[in-house]
């Protein structure tokens, strides 16, 4: 027998593999901006800070699951609405639409100027930086929410690295205490702390919004990547998780997120370590802090 050649199971598996990325999924046809859904503020808030619009559909199972399972309100703060100022208006309204299909609420911090959020920004134009560090201050205070999802320090992406430090600029003017979780994208979490299951509902929920991105899709189709993503968190975070040579679980996909606190000074490393099924209830994740 040659054994050169892989077996025809192998081949099938890859063709069918190929096949699904090479798929035409329907894409939502081009509309102007929809309304925001207006928050209940007697809800628990979850507020992320996302670098681009579309990082809302990347990283936002966990929020999905908190606003279906755990009684929450979502908040989608754009930091930025990208780098081409052509592109900036359709933007805005793909991201509403992707906003609308997930029941996240929306708004356009307005940073700046539409400047670039970096951490070149940082030092060669400290005033612009300051005002947008008193900006996202003022908004936390407004908004005070329970968790604050944003990226991590090395996420690969100068947008993304630069969000993950005006969001601790700004922690530096916010007493109040409230949960953190730090995601990845462009750059994997060094040390995520919770691996949280994303059902076949959640992740067709994320690729639906996904798809209002119209614009994104037509320079690269990654939409078709999503699942693959997903089902990668679930490899790397079946051991970092718990440890390296543990039973890795057996849900298709998941997402990783760096979980600490902020105690109204400075952040509180979390030690416990999690993985959480499709069945955890999700509603004690988060207790009030200020209530400790």
């Amino acid at each position: 027998m040659n054994r050169t050649r892989p077996a025809d199971g192998v081949i099938d598996y890859l063709d069918a593999f190929d096949r699904l990325l090479q798929a035409r999924l329907p894409m939502p046809e081009p509309a102007g901006p929809v309304p925001s859904i207006e928050l209940d503020r007697d809800r628990p808030l979850a507020m992320l800070v996302s670098p681009h619009p579309d990082d809302e559909c990347l990283v936002g199972g966990l929020a999905l699951r908190l606003r279906r399972e755990a009684g929450y309100a979502v908040l989608n703060l754009a930091a930025t609405l990208g780098s081409r100022v052509e592109r900036r208006e359709a933007r805005w309204c793909e991201l509403s639409q992707a906003c609308a299909r997930l029941g996240f609420a929306l708004a356009d911090a307005g940073f700046a100027g539409r400047e670039p959020i970096s951490e070149a920004r940082r030092h060669a134009d400290p005033a612009s930086w300051e005002r947008d560090v008193a900006l996202l201050a003022a908004l936390l205070d407004r908004y005070r929410p329970r968790l604050l999802v944003f990226p991590h320090a090395r996420d690969g992406s100068a947008t993304h690295i630069g969000v993950h430090r005006l969001v601790l600029d700004a922690l530096q003017r916010y007493e109040r205490p409230l949960w953190l979780a730090q995601t990845e994208f462009w750059g994997t979490l060094d040390d995520p702390n919770l691996l949280l299951e994303l059902r076949k509902a959640e992740v067709a929920t994320l690729l639906d919004a996904l798809l209002c991105h119209r614009g994104e899709i037509a320079r690269n189709p990654y939409h078709l990547r999503l699942a693959s993503w997903l089902s990668d968190s679930v490899r790397r975070g079946g051991e970092n998780v718990p440890g390296a040579g543990a039973q890795p679980p057996s849900f298709p996909f998941g997402a990783l997120y760096r979980v600490d606190r902020w105690s109204g000074r400075a952040i509180e490393t979390v030690e416990r370590r999690a993985i959480l099924d499709g069945g955890a209830d999700l509603r004690e994740l988060f207790p009030p802090l200020d209530a400790r």
